[in-house]
C-alpha cells in the first residue's frame, strides 16, 4: 500500500485485513490440551485493556511482547514510545505464565503473571485473567 494514502483509505484496509484474520480464527478447530505448547508458537495480536499488543512465543521458551496504547490519540496524534517486555513462558494445563525479565518504558508491578486458555485454535487465542477476557489473533507472514 502506498505510504500517500489517506488516513481513512489505510483504516479501511486494516479493518478488512483485520476481519479476514477473524473469519479465518473462527473457522478453525478448537486445539487439543496436549498441543498447546506446540500450537502457541508464533506472533500474536490482540488487545488488553488499553493496550495494544504484539507478541513473539518462541520454540525455545522465551517471548517478546510490544505494547501500544490503543485509543483515538494514541492512533493518530500521540508519538508515544512503545513498551516492551521479554522473558520466559510455559504452559502446565491450561494456565499459561510468563515470567519478565526485562521491560523496556515500561512500569511493572509485577515480574510473573498467569492467565488460563479459555479457548484456543490454530489462529485465535483467548487468554482470562482477573475476570477479563482478552482475544489474540495470529499473525501469519504475507
Amino acid at each position: 500500500m502506498k505510504t500517500g494514502c489517506a488516513p481513512w483509505v489505510r483504516a479501511i484496509a486494516a479493518g478488512v485485513l483485520i476481519s479476514c484474520l477473524a473469519s479465518c480464527a473462527n473457522n478453525s478447530s478448537p486445539v487439543p490440551a496436549t498441543e498447546y505448547s506446540t500450537k502457541i508458537l508464533g506472533h500474536w495480536q490482540g488487545t488488553v485493556g488499553d493496550l495494544k499488543e504484539d507478541m513473539a512465543i518462541n520454540g525455545d521458551g522465551t517471548y517478546v511482547c510490544q505494547l501500544y496504547p490503543r485509543g483515538f490519540i494514541a492512533n493518530t496524534l500521540s508519538q508515544v514510545v512503545p513498551g516492551k517486555i521479554s522473558g520466559t513462558w510455559n504452559i502446565i494445563g491450561d494456565i499459561l505464565t510468563l515470567k519478565i525479565k526485562a521491560a523496556e518504558n515500561e512500569l511493572l508491578t509485577n515480574r510473573m503473571t498467569s492467565s488460563t486458555i479459555a479457548a484456543f485454535k490454530e489462529n485465535e487465542l483467548v487468554l482470562k485473567s482477573g475476570g477479563e477476557s482478552s482475544t489474540f489473533v495470529r499473525v501469519r507472514a504475507l
